[in-house]
């Protein structure tokens, strides 16, 4: 019976540290206005990285962190991925192959990247993905 207890005992606590992390996110969201595109474009140096990547990214991420008041979290280029989102490695790394499959990236070799072990934020991907070959070229 004691087992029971502590079960529920510890649903209980995921419960609630999962409400307390949706109003997190709600109350970001909310501070942070409209999602802005084109601001986010600017922070990256949009002449100088594939917009492509950029664009697949944001939506990416959209899917991943949803709506809040039925607007989509506007996203940032400095959030990183485990303290603004709380995001898990596992979370991080479907993100990636997602965008990599969609844009024909190529996911060999990436301790050949110079961002390798250095993506902890929006920007890190964006230029970690940036920086890996397209599938085909040599």
């Amino acid at each position: 019976m004691e087992d029971l207890y502590i079960i529920g005992a510890i649903i209980i606590l995921m419960l609630s540290l999962s409400v307390l992390e949706h109003f997190r996110m709600k109350r970001l969201s909310n501070e942070r206005g409209e999602a802005d595109i084109c601001e986010y474009a600017r922070s990256l140096e949009y002449r100088n990285v594939d917009t492509k990547i950029m664009r697949e990214v944001w939506n990416e991420l959209h899917l991943w962190l949803g709506k809040y008041d039925g607007k989509p979290f506007p996203i940032e280029t400095e959030d990183t991925f485990e303290s603004t989102y709380n995001m898990d490695p596992d979370d991080l790394d479907e993100i990636y192959w997602a965008v990599a499959n969609r844009l024909g990236i190529d996911t060999e070799h990436p301790e050949n990247n110079p961002y390798f072990d250095k993506v902890t934020s929006v920007k890190n991907l964006v230029l970690f993905l940036h920086h890996q070959p397209r599938v085909g070229n040599t």
